[in-house]
């Protein structure tokens, strides 16, 4: 994944390259998860020091949206405030019958 930070000061993007982040992450829920645990897990993934090593920012007030259905493949959108103040957004996808992947991640203000 790569994590792209925009600044509007100085018009330009730098892209940082996330080795090992596209591993799916597990959801820790019963037998059959259900799209609010998809949800749930993403946003402690996105708050998680796992991500913080890796993306070098710590997340939080991370929020993500209820995905439209619990099938492989469908993917939704989070958003969560780095240690430096920025709002990011993120793509996660369902990549499994009980894990999640993120997909990217950006600034947005």
């Amino acid at each position: 994944m790569a994590l792209t930070r925009h600044d509007p000061m100085k018009s330009r993007t730098t892209a940082r390259a996330i080795v090992g982040l596209l591993v799916a992450a597990p959801l820790l829920a019963s037998c059959s998860a259900s799209s609010g645990d998809y949800r749930r897990e993403a946003e402690k993934y996105l708050e998680s020091d796992d991500l913080a090593k890796e993306a070098g920012y710590q997340f939080d007030q991370a929020v993500c949206e209820q995905p439209e259905s619990d099938v492989i493949g469908v993917q939704f959108s989070c958003t969560a405030t780095d240690n430096d103040g920025d709002d990011w957004v993120f793509i996660v996808e369902i990549t499994g019958s009980r894990a999640i992947t993120v997909i990217s991640g950006e600034v947005i203000g």
